[in-house]
């Protein structure tokens, strides 16, 4: 028991702030061990520990105020709670049910509220201040995206790639994008025999071109606008489709999104 309870006052606050920054995006270049996660949920865990206790102890401060006491008979609001200013004293509240399920409810809703902070302006502002750093030194600076892949193709825009991988080639809009550290990467593609033809007839401009130097596979992303010109001519010369699928499928501006 005492172990379970360690685990939720100085480990669990961490890893979900830790867990929230990497949902919201901002993810490390490369997978972290149990060290490295272990050091950067210590890390998180001090803010919100602060936090934490002075909202409880802003809480213990009201409950002695014989003044502003319920006159209703709720024995958890008209207790007087006992300040916290030292571990010694967290390790003794921890024994109280009470103070674990106001501990995990606030770790909740504040590693959230952190994670989102974090990830919105902390990162971004300690990415500018070291890009700065690097430029002094001559050094090219980083994006804020932390791999290529996410760079490429973790942007909220409809996206028409061409896969390619020993000779064969495979074009469509992309619907589904995998995370960037996900072992099995699988794309989700739309109107692949659609695109298929208007790419036979038409040379639309590539913009970018993703290339994996450890598997040899190549992924061309064309240019939005081009893609859409294209198919309005393909559409115009061809009212009724080539087959019958084509003519119902259409570029849209649905996002592809990762799984």
């Amino acid at each position: 028991m005492k172990q379970v309870i360690s685990l939720i006052l100085f480990t669990i606050p961490g890893l979900l702030t830790y867990f929230w920054i990497n949902l919201f995006g901002v993810n490390s270049s490369a997978k972290r061990n149990n060290t490295e996660v272990t050091a950067i949920s210590i890390l998180l865990w001090i803010p919100i520990l602060c936090v934490v206790l002075v909202i409880y102890n802003l809480l213990a401060l009201a409950s002695h105020w014989k003044k502003i006491h319920p006159s209703f008979n709720v024995s958890v609001l008209k207790r007087n709670w006992k300040y916290i200013d030292s571990l010694e004293d967290l390790t003794v509240l921890s024994g109280s049910i009470w103070f674990i399920l106001f501990y995990l409810l606030s770790t909740i809703i504040i590693s959230f509220f952190l994670g989102k902070l974090i990830s919105k302006y902390g990162y971004k502002k300690m990415i500018d201040q070291v890009n700065e750093i690097r430029i002094n030194n001559n050094v090219a600076p980083l994006g804020l995206h932390s791999t290529v892949w996410d760079s490429m193709f973790l942007g909220n825009d409809a996206q028409v790639i061409e896969y390619k991988k020993d000779g064969e080639s495979i074009i469509g809009q992309l619907i589904k994008v995998p995370r960037a550290h996900e072992e099995k990467k699988a794309m989700g593609l739309k109107a692949v025999e659609h695109w298929g033809k208007v790419m036979e007839y038409y040379d639309v401009e590539i913009e970018f071109t993703y290339v994996d130097t450890e598997s040899g596979i190549i992924i061309n992303i064309y240019k939005k606008e081009k893609a859409i010109e294209a198919q309005s001519l393909f559409n115009e010369r061809f009212p009724n489709g080539i087959t019958d699928d084509c003519s119902t499928s259409v570029i849209t501006d649905d996002h592809s999104s990762s799984v």
